[in-house]
């Protein structure tokens, strides 16, 4: 797949201190040898990531850049050029374990039978599956769409909670899957579906810029961890994610990014998000550590 964007850095995160052997594992090697990290990302998933102006932005992408700066440091590169290449959610973990990507950088929820297939850095955000609907129409949550059609995106863990259900028996609606939230939403406002299933927070930014009044019905139906993600095969990868993270956790760095993205407009938006550091995630801001549960279906 083609890159769309790259940039070059230079700067060195002078805090960050790890070791690990340059040639010790295939991704990294891979990263000494062209200069080059590759970070894939999702197009319309603000604020995670996503794209303004020629640019890929976003909270995730502001980790993965302080990632990357750590391994320019430590790999004693003058410069690492970080190319960016867009990937779907049905087709990022293949894309980490085919060499396309190196990082993945989006919404992504670390699960178990993801952990069997890739690697996960540490929780920067707590995200629920949640029901998206059209303000007005008398639907309160899955329970209402018995003969209705529920959008839900392919790879995803709100199409495992709505698959959950209907093995259940509690479903009775028509399933209609895309390839991405922002389709999804605007087959919502079309009038072609009647409710999309996927995290909230990539549902309330496409709600807030929509034209139709949209909103999101019931509680949240999970509790997830979001994560930057990368491949399985390189312990040497996975502790200079690990320790970079932790550094820019403890120094504080973190909570200053959350702000950035989740109390202040967001760039290239007309909003913001005003959502408020959760007591968990201040928590895992302040100890930071790679343990983390199941993501948990209410």
């Amino acid at each position: 797949m083609p890159y769309r964007f790259s940039r070059w850095l230079a700067l060195p995160v002078s805090t960050v201190v790890f070791a690990f052997n340059v040639h010790a594992g295939p991704v990294l090697d891979r990263i000494h040898s062209t200069q080059t990290i590759t970070i894939g990302y999702r197009a319309n998933s603000a604020p995670m990531s996503y794209e303004d102006k020629g640019r890929v932005i976003g909270y995730a992408v502001d980790v993965c850049q302080r990632i990357a700066s750590a391994f320019q440091q430590q790999l004693k590169l003058p410069k690492l050029a970080v190319r960016y290449v867009p990937v779907t959610a049905a087709e990022r973990i293949p894309a980490l374990q085919e060499g396309r990507i190196d990082l993945e950088c989006a919404g992504t929820t670390n699960t178990k039978a993801r952990r069997e297939q890739a690697g996960f850095g540490l929780t920067y955000f707590y995200a629920g599956a949640s029901v998206l609907v059209r303000d007005g129409e008398g639907i309160g949550g899955l329970n209402d769409l018995r003969g209705k059609t529920l959008a839900a995106v392919k790879g995803t863990t709100g199409l495992q909670v709505a698959e959950m259900r209907e093995r259940d028996g509690r479903a009775g609606w028509k399933l209609a899957l895309f390839d991405n939230t922002r389709a999804a939403v605007e087959a919502l406002e079309q009038g072609k579906v009647d409710a999309v299933i996927q995290d909230n927070i990539q549902l309330v930014p496409l709600a807030r810029q929509s034209v139709k009044k949209l909103a999101l019905a019931g509680q949240p139906l999970s509790i997830e961890p979001l994560a930057p993600m990368f491949a399985r095969n390189d312990a040497e990868l996975a502790e200079g994610v690990l320790a970079a993270m932790r550094q820019i956790y403890r120094d504080g760095e973190m909570a200053a990014l959350y702000e950035r993205w989740f109390l202040k407009p967001l760039p290239g938006r007309t909003f913001g998000l005003d959502l408020k550091l959760s007591p968990l995630l201040n928590d895992n801001f302040r100890r930071p550590s790679s343990y983390v549960t199941d993501w948990v279906v209410l």
